[in-house]
C-alpha cells in the first residue's frame, strides 16, 4: 500500500511518495556499499538510532559507541568528496560531511579531530575568517576519500553527551535513511522491544476514557511468552487516542531505543502503522506535535501519538480513514493488538480490551454546599473547569465572554466535586461562574495556524508568521510586575512567535536587561530588543518569561601561557557566552572551545612561539565583556657548562 508523506519546508509544503510495505525502498539500502566506519569489520554496539526520541526532535542517524574514549579512526563508509564540514559549539560540534556517487551523504559528527590535510584547511579558514564556529563547502575536487580511508578521529565536541560517533546516511533530498537497513553486520541485535505504559485520552469533548474527559494511563504486564497484557479494564467512549511509550533494547548494551515500528490493529483492522524508515531533515521538530508534548514538559516523559494529531503536516503514518484515532460508538468488547518491532524485525506484541459504553447522565448530588477551590485545564480544543465540594442538586457553570453569558451542565457530578467542559472553537470565555466562586480563565484569542495575526494588549502583545503554529492557539496570558506567562502548561510550537512586553517597573540599565524562559527553577536567556519600555523578543517555547538584569562580567581563568600552548576556563552563570577572542601582540589567535568544560585553548597557525602581550576578551550575551592581559616571555636557557 502506498501513501503519502508530507514534509513541512519552512513556508511551503511539498509531497513525496514513499512505500512503508516490508519491500520498501529496498534499491535505496545496497549491501555492501557502505563499510561501518568505526572499527570495521568487529562487533559493535550503538548509544542511539534513527528515530530516537530526544528534546525537541527525533534523533537523524546512529550513535556508535567508541568504547567510552576519543581517538578512534573513523573511516569514509564510501568513496566520496567533502561537500561541507564545520566546527559548531553544540550540535555535532566537528563534522564532516561526504558526499558520493549514488547522490547520499554520509555525515560524521563529534569529531576529536579531521584528517591532517582537512584540519589544515579548516584552520586556515578559521583565521581568515577569524572565527572558531565554521561553515565550509569545499570544491568537489578538494577532498576526495577512497572507501575506508581514515577521515577523522571521534571524540565528544559540540553537543555531545559522551564519546561517540554521529553517523548519518541522507538521501539526495537531504532525507534522514535509516542507516541500519544497510547490513552493516557488526550490529548483532536479537533483543525485542519493551513496552513500558500506555496512555488512552479522550480526542473530543464527547470522548470518555472510564467515564471520564482525561488522560489515564495504563501499566503493560510481561508474560512468560514475551508478550505483554493489560490488567486494567479500560472502557470508552466517543473519540479517543493511544499514546504509547516503550523502547528497543539491544544486545550487549543496557541503552534505550527508539521504536521502527508500530502497528495497531483494532478488531483485527489495521488502524495506524509507524515506520522510522525515512523523514525529512527540515522537519524534525514536527516531533513536539507527534508526542504528548504536555506530558514530556510536566514529567520528562515521551510518549508518541499512536494517530494523527490536529495541525499535523508531516507523516510518517499510515492509517485508516479516522487517522488513528478511535471512534467507540455501542457497547461492544473492542480487543486492540499493538505491535512493535525494531530494524532487525525482533517484535513484541500488546493486547488489550476497550469495553464500550454508553455516558452516563451526571448523578444529581445531595448536598448543597459552597464551592471550593475551581481548577481548570485546557486539553487541545477543550477547557475542563473542576469545582472542589461543589455538588449541589442542579449544579450550573456560566461562562462569560465580555458580559456575553452562557449556561451549562455539569459532565461529571462526584459526591464531592462537579466538572465542566466547554469547546473553546464555539467559545472563549474569559470568566467562569459556579455558585457564587468566579476563576478569571487568562483566555484571550484563539489564533489560527498558517496565518500571521498579532493580538495586542496595553502591556504585551503576540505575534504569528506562516509557519508558527502546529494548530489553533487558545493564548491564554497573564502580566506580572516584572514576568509575562503565556500558556505555561505543555503547548507546543511549530517555529518562532514574535511576543513583546511592557513591564510596570521600568529597568533602570536596559542594555544589560534580557528576557530569560523560567524553568524548574532556572533562567534560560531569551534575549530581546528594547523599544522603549518595551521588549521585543522571539521564543519557540511558551511558558513563563522573566525581565532579568546582567551585570556581571564572564569568568577567565587561565591555566597555561606559555609559548607553546595557551589554556584556560571561560564561564558565565547568567546570560551564558557570546563570544571570545585571544590576541598576541594585537594578531588574532585561534581558541577552540568545549563549552561542556568551560575550556579553551589555543591553535596555532604556525610553529612560531607565542611571545609578548596576551589579550583574552570574553563577552557574555548580556554584553558584559572580561579583558585579560597579562605577558607571554621566552624562557631563555640559563644552564651554565663547567670546564672539567
Amino acid at each position: 500500500m502506498i501513501f503519502y508523506t508530507r514534509i513541512l519546508k519552512l513556508s511551503q509544503l511539498f509531497l513525496v511518495i514513499f512505500s512503508f510495505s516490508s519491500l520498501a525502498q529496498k534499491s535505496s539500502y545496497p549491501k555492501g556499499y557502505y563499510q561501518f566506519p568505526i572499527r570495521p569489520g568487529l562487533t559493535n554496539s550503538l548509544a542511539g538510532v534513527l528515530g530516537d526520541l530526544r528534546t525537541n526532535h527525533f534523533h537523524g542517524g546512529a550513535d556508535i559507541r567508541t568504547q567510552q574514549r576519543e581517538g578512534l579512526s573513523v573511516h569514509a563508509a564510501a568513496k566520496g568528496y567533502v561537500h561541507k564540514v564545520a566546527v559548531q559549539r553544540g550540535g555535532y560540534g566537528n563534522v564532516i560531511y561526504l558526499r558520493h556517487s549514488n547522490g547520499q551523504t554520509t555525515v560524521y559528527g563529534h569529531l576529536l579531530e579531521f584528517s591532517k590535510e582537512l584540519a589544515d584547511y579548516v584552520k586556515s579558514k578559521q583565521y581568515e575568517k577569524q572565527t572558531f564556529e565554521i561553515e565550509l563547502y569545499p570544491d568537489s575536487n578538494q577532498f576526495i576519500f577512497e572507501k575506508g580511508s581514515v577521515i577523522a578521529l571521534s571524540g565528544n565536541t559540540g553537543g555531545s553527551a559522551g564519546p561517540h560517533l554521529h553517523f548519518e546516511i541522507r538521501d539526495s533530498q537531504d532525507n534522514y535513511l535509516n542507516p541500519l537497513f544497510f547490513g552493516f553486520k557488526e550490529i548483532i541485535d536479537t533483543k525485542p522491544p519493551k513496552f513500558v505504559s500506555l496512555a488512552v485520552r479522550p480526542l473530543d469533548i464527547d470522548g470518555r476514557v472510564n467515564q471520564k474527559f482525561e488522560r489515564q494511563q495504563f501499566r503493560p504486564v510481561k508474560l512468560k511468552d514475551g508478550s505483554f497484557r493489560l490488567n486494567e479494564r479500560i472502557s470508552a467512549s466517543g473519540t479517543i487516542g493511544i499514546d504509547l511509550q516503550a523502547f528497543d533494547e539491544m544486545t550487549g548494551t543496557g541503552f534505550r531505543y527508539g521504536l521502527q515500528c508500530i502497528e495497531i490493529k483494532l478488531d483485527g483492522h489495521e488502524i495506524f502503522s509507524y515506520n522510522m524508515e525515512i523523514f525529512p531533515n527540515s522537519a524534525t521538530r514536527e516531533y513536539n506535535n507527534l508526542i504528548d508534548y504536555a506530558t514530556e514538559q510536566e514529567t520528562g516523559q515521551r510518549y508518541l501519538k499512536c494517530y494523527i494529531p490536529d495541525g499535523n503536516q508531516f507523516q510518517l503514518y499510515k492509517t485508516d480513514a479516522f487517522k488513528g484515532k478511535i471512534f467507540i460508538g455501542d457497547t461492544l468488547n473492542h480487543h486492540v493488538e499493538i505491535s512493535i518491532s525494531d530494524s532487525y524485525e525482533n517484535v513484541s506484541k500488546l493486547t488489550f480490551d476497550i469495553q464500550g459504553e454508553q455516558v452516563s447522565e451526571p448523578l444529581n448530588g445531595t448536598l448543597a454546599t459552597s464551592v471550593g477551590m475551581l481548577e481548570s485545564e485546557m486539553y487541545d480544543h477543550v477547557f475542563k473547569i473542576k469545582a472542589q465540594e461543589y455538588s449541589s442538586v442542579n449544579p450550573k457553570a456560566i461562562f462569560f465572554t465580555d458580559g456575553k453569558s452562557v449556561e451549562l451542565d455539569p459532565y461529571k457530578v462526584s459526591h464531592n466535586a462537579s466538572e465542566f467542559l466547554i469547546d473553546l472553537r464555539k467559545y472563549l470565555p474569559d470568566t467562569v461562574q459556579i455558585g457564587k466562586s468566579k476563576l478569571v480563565t487568562d483566555l484571550k484569542t484563539a489564533l489560527l495556524p498558517g496565518l500571521p495575526q498579532v493580538y495586542k494588549e496595553s502591556n504585551w502583545s503576540i505575534q504569528t508568521d506562516f509557519t508558527s503554529l502546529f494548530d489553533t492557539l487558545y493564548v491564554q496570558a497573564k502580566c506580572n510586575p516584572a514576568s509575562l506567562v503565556i500558556n505555561n502548561k505543555g503547548v507546543a510550537l511549530r517555529d518562532y512567535v514574535t511576543l513583546t512586553f511592557h513591564p510596570e517597573l521600568a529597568p533602570v540599565n536596559k542594555e544589560r536587561t534580557n528576557v530569560y524562559r523560567y524553568v524548574n527553577g532556572d533562567y534560560r536567556f531569551v534575549g530581546g530588543v528594547w523599544n522603549g519600555n518595551s521588549v521585543e523578543f522571539r521564543t519557540r517555547e511558551l511558558g513563563v518569561f522573566v525581565i532579568k538584569t546582567d551585570t556581571i562580567g564572564p569568568k577567565v581563568r587561565l591555566i597555561e601561557h606559555s609559548p607553546s600552548q595557551i589554556r584556560g576556563y571561560i564561564s558565565d552563570s547568567d546570560s551564558g557566552i557570546e563570544s571570545f577572542n585571544a590576541y598576541i601582540n594585537d594578531k588574532w589567535v585561534l581558541m577552540n572551545y568545549d563549552y561542556k568544560r568551560n575550556l579553551i585553548w589555543s591553535d596555532k597557525l604556525d610553529n612560531e612561539p607565542f611571545t609578548g602581550d596576551l589579550t583574552i576578551k570574553v563577552t557574555d550575551r548580556a554584553g558584559n565583556n572580561t579583558i585579560l592581559h597579562t605577558q607571554i616571555v621566552q624562557k631563555t636557557n640559563t644552564t651554565k657548562k663547567t670546564k672539567r
